[in-house]
């Protein structure tokens, strides 16, 4: 439990006394009908005497009226309070700087419910119940079994409806839960949708699971209406069975008919508490629930952290580690990084590797739970809401605009919006001219226009809105992903910009024109740290091992082989070129498929180098393969002597056939248990110049 959840906890206790006070008048107010009428009926009716009538007239009135000042106080009170808690209990949900606790939030608007609406009263009323009861004993003890019966028959009645509903409820609120999510998903994808017949397909799902929804609700209402229709039969039968008891004990002399009016007035008082009291009883559950939620809410990082005024832009992280659990690898392995201010740092590597993890980390949005990341000397986790606000701007993979104008979105919803320095981020982030495009330029309002800005246009926003407040650091996760090669241009230039005012930028890249604006690269695979150092010396290094690729024996390993050839051409006009290569890889691939086992236990090893501008080489080799010379040599002669055709070659010698028509110059090798397959290719080359 944090410290703040305990005090605004423990305020809550405050609540009670004057609420308690409250309920003491209204409660004896309760007492004034029935005391008028016994004194009407038995002293004034008998009497005559309006003198004494006019005067219980006046006392009554005032005490009515006292009673509904006392009322009208008393509910602004326990509305003020419930307003009190569920401001003060957000806050400091709020404040965690990492998380927004959606159920945190929610058991503070349960909480809020039950002060602010009739569940205290009950609460307040109930200390009373047994002041009645007394009441009612002293007029006749036949009252209070009656009581006791009728509230006997109410509890039975709650729970009933309470055991036959419950499971039409529960599955009534998941068909709508479901139904929502599918319209939510037809918001996120738009006019999409409908050309994926998605549109149509959720549209469909949603009006199913809604007439789920209703179809349940009606058959728990239809049953929660006869229990409900039973309790009110039950109660108005109550008020009808006082009044005939009381008319018996009359008749017999054991009453008056003032006595009998007030029972009446008192029990149905009574029995209004304890049928209170039973809907709070069956709600008590969730109350608890809540209560405990919001006790054991721990927000963590608060406003209360470190305020620095001038953070310079330096940049460490020493042995960040991310564990997974379960025995899994972890998500980052002891990842250690220094950055001097101003510097451009690209994280590198395969999905899945821990770049966004790592990202998350040394901006301070998920730290790893071992390891610190420091921002100038000071621990990321310890700077105040504040200082990172100021001091630190993120651009995450997707970005999401929220409903408001382009300018509120900017200054993230600043109330103190400056729009000089709405202005300033979107010069700098290259966005002016977009928005100055838009029907209303900055005050376009993203509610009426929600499809109005493509993904990439929201990303580029964002980047906007990520260097309103001049930051020192810039994280963003993929900022060129959703971008086409113009925009992608624009946010080079923004980069170069915050580059020369000395912005320390630290990203993630898959499509690599966006490293090549970086300063320095570091390489992730499974967590770890496989390079780190200049830009330039780790792209050579990285492409030079993206020549090489390792593929188990699998029919699945060929699409992989496929696409790995296909990254390898890059200029236009290479289209014949890159097909004659890619149907070499997979005849030598098919090659060595039928002549060993298929399982993933077995690897091939695939080499491609350039030789020159129009000549490449591709290398396929495997430890301790079957030995194939013969084979190999076979296959040769026949192609010399053109007689590749014969019926009698095996599918595995006419893949190698065709690897070596195809080829300029093929080679088979043999070195120490090592069989290797060499093919030169070289582009547009007249068959008669090949060389085999």
């Amino acid at each position: 439990m944090s410290d703040q959840s305990k005090q605004v906890l423990a305020r809550t206790r405050t609540f009670f006394p004057p609420l308690a006070l409250f309920a003491c008048v209204t409660n004896l107010a309760v007492l004034t009908s029935p005391l008028f009428m016994m004194n009407v009926l038995d002293r004034v009716v008998p009497s005559g005497n309006l003198n004494t009538l006019a005067l219980l007239g006046m006392v009554a009135a005032l005490a009515l009226l006292a009673n509904a000042l006392v009322e009208m106080f008393r509910d602004r009170a326990r509305s003020q309070a419930g307003d009190w808690l569920e401001r003060a209990g957000a806050s400091i949900i709020l404040a965690d700087g990492r998380r927004r606790n959606l159920p945190a939030l929610q058991s503070v608007a349960t909480l809020r419910g039950f002060f602010g609406g009739r569940g205290v009263l009950a609460l307040m009323d109930l200390p009373w119940t047994p002041f009645f009861l007394v009441a009612l004993f002293l007029i006749h003890p036949a009252f209070l079994l009656l009581l006791v019966a009728a509230f006997a028959v109410l509890v039975v009645l709650a729970w009933l409806g309470q055991v036959l509903t419950k499971e039409a409820k529960e599955r009534a609120q998941a068909a709508r839960a479901r139904g929502m999510d599918a319209l939510r998903l037809i918001d996120q994808h738009g006019p999409v949708a409908d050309l994926m017949s998605l549109g149509g397909n959720l549209g469909q799902r949603y009006a199913g699971d809604i007439a789920e929804s209703h179809g349940l609700s009606q058959s728990a209402q239809r049953v929660q209406g006869g229990v409900d229709a039973v309790s009110r039969m039950l109660r108005m039968s109550v008020q009808v069975g006082t009044l005939a008891l009381g008319a018996v004990l009359v008749t017999r002399g054991a009453l008056t008919a003032g006595g009998m009016i007030g029972a009446s007035i008192i029990l149905t008082k009574t029995l209004g508490i304890l049928e209170s009291v039973i809907a709070v009883a069956f709600e008590a559950p969730r109350l608890r629930e809540a209560w405990a939620t919001f006790r054991d809410f721990d927000p963590g990082t608060t406003r209360d952290g470190t305020e620095v005024a001038d953070l310079s832009g330096a940049l460490s992280a020493a042995q960040l580690t991310y564990p997974r659990g379960g025995g899994a690898p972890p998500r980052l392995d002891r990842v250690s990084l220094e950055l001097e201010p101003g510097t451009c740092l690209v994280i590198l590597g395969e999905s899945g590797s821990g770049k966004t993890t790592l990202l998350n980390a040394l901006s301070g949005v998920e730290p790893a739970p071992i390891g610190t990341v420091f921002l100038d000397e000071t621990d990321v986790r310890s700077l105040s809401l504040a200082t990172r606000a100021q001091a630190i701007g993120f651009v995450p993979q997707m970005a999401i605009l929220h409903a408001g104008t382009i300018a509120e979105n900017i200054a993230a919803f600043d109330p103190a919006r400056d729009d000089a320095q709405v202005l300033a981020a979107a010069r700098l982030a290259g966005v002016h001219g977009l928005i100055s495009a838009l029907p209303d330029a900055y005050e376009t309002d993203l509610r009426a226009n929600r499809q109005l800005l493509s993904a990439g246009q929201a990303q580029r926003i964002a980047l906007a809105r990520a260097l309103y407040q001049s930051p020192r650091y810039l994280f963003m996760d993929e900022p060129n992903a959703l971008l086409d090669h113009m925009a992608e241009r624009q946010l080079g230039d923004a980069i170069v910009r915050l580059k020369a005012q000395g912005v320390t930028i630290v990203m993630t890249a898959h499509r690599m024109a966006i490293a090549n604006l970086a300063d320095r690269a570091l390489v992730l695979e499974q967590g770890r740290v496989i390079d780190n150092g200049p830009r330039a010396e780790i792209l050579g290094r990285l492409a030079n091992s993206h020549r090489r690729l390792r593929l188990p024996v699998t029919p699945a390993a060929l699409q992989d082989l496929h696409d790995w050839v296909q990254n390898q051409f890059v200029r236009d006009g290479d289209t014949d070129f890159k097909q004659r290569v890619t149907v070499i890889a997979s005849e030598l691939f098919a090659f060595a498929s039928e002549n060993g086992p298929q399982d993933a236990g077995r690897r091939l090893f695939f080499e491609f180098r350039f030789i020159d501008d129009v000549t490449c080489s591709i290398t396929m080799s495997e430890d301790n393969g079957v030995r194939l010379e013969a084979k190999v040599h076979k296959v040769q002669k026949l192609v010399e002597m053109s007689q590749t055709g014969d019926s009698d070659l095996s599918p595995d010698e006419h893949s190698l056939a065709t690897v070596i028509q195809l080829a300029d110059m093929f080679e088979h090798r043999v070195h120490e248990g090592r069989q290797a397959y060499f093919a030169r290719i070289i582009h547009d080359t007249p068959p008669s110049e090949k060389v085999h």
